[in-house]
């Protein structure tokens, strides 16, 4: 006969063991994926989608930003003095708390399209309905603007009209102006010129205007293709500067037709100048902002 004899082994033998893999495999898992999380939000850190701006616009693409906190700070472009912010700001920078869309804009008046906006090249770039005539020309006993329905260009009203106002141009105080002796007949051109523009683009159109007589100041009329725009009823004080600024998007448009008309017939007085005409594009600049709150620390101990 034969004796078989076997050893009883405790069965916490077997079970503490096979307790320490299930918690060091669990560990592992947890361990695994707060580090893919984190590498997820570490990645989105600081980074940055581009697109192209418009080519009109020398400032740098949009941007869309996903970053891992709870802020980041928007900057302007290097060089822009003049920017104001969607949030109201007109800072260099900015610092954003919640996720959104946020831009800046400025209008780049480097890039004003209109040809001789200040006249300081005299009766040259654009057309008008009026007549033209020399400072030193002359259409009745008080000078070359004696008679209405005609402009000249010079460095002071009283050049060309001894009743007329003295005070300098807008842009300097000793450039040139355009000058004008209101027509009695009504939509009469004052000044019109027509500007290439690219389509779906926006523009900031401004203009400086004055009277040069104190009598029934002109009132002007802006238009561009056709669309009125707006009007300003001068000062009745001569020398008196003001600004006539509104923005346009050009939509479809390749060219801008933009028309100044006196609406204001009367022919005693009714003598105004105009000066620093500015067509320039609104650049824009726009960030797509995601922000992620840190991502909270691991529990390894909870089941």
């Amino acid at each position: 006969m034969r004796v078989i004899f076997s050893k009883q082994v405790p069965l916490q033998f077997y079970v503490f063991p096979a307790l320490v893999a299930a918690m060091l495999l669990l560990l592992s898992y947890r361990i695994g994926n707060y580090i893919s999380k984190a590498q997820q939000y570490t990645t989105y850190t600081n980074h940055t989608h581009v697109t192209i701006a418009p080519s009109i616009c020398q400032i740098s693409a949009d941007e869309t930003v996903v970053k891992c906190g709870t802020s980041t700070t928007l900057n302007v472009d290097n060089g822009i003095t003049n920017p104001t912010w969607s949030t109201g700001a007109t800072s260099s920078s900015i610092t954003v708390t919640t996720s959104g869309q946020y831009w800046w804009q400025y209008v780049d008046t480097s890039r004003n399209t209109v040809t001789n906006g200040d006249f300081s090249n005299g009766n040259t770039g654009f057309t008008s309905q009026y007549n033209y005539i020399a400072p030193n020309g002359s259409t009745g006993s008080f000078g070359a603007l004696s008679a209405e329905g005609y402009y000249s260009i010079s460095t002071n009203p009283r050049n060309t009209h001894t009743q007329f106002s003295s005070f300098g141009d807008h842009t300097s105080g000793t450039g040139k102006m355009m000058i004008i002796n209101g027509s009695s007949q009504n939509n009469v051109t004052v000044w019109t010129q027509n500007i290439t523009v690219e389509p779906n683009t926006s523009y900031i159109f401004s203009i400086w205007g004055a009277s040069a007589h104190s009598s029934n100041p002109a009132k002007l009329a802006f238009s561009i293709n056709g669309t009125l725009l707006g009007t300003i009823q001068f000062s009745s004080t001569p020398g008196n500067w003001q600004n006539f600024t509104i923005e346009w998007t050009s939509n479809s448009s390749t060219v801008a037709s933009i028309g100044i008309v006196n609406q204001n017939t009367v022919t005693n007085g009714n003598d105004f100048t105009l000066d620093d005409i500015l067509f320039a594009p609104v650049c824009r600049k726009y960030f797509n902002v995601s922000l992620y709150p840190n991502p909270p620390k691991p529990d390894i101990t909870s089941s």
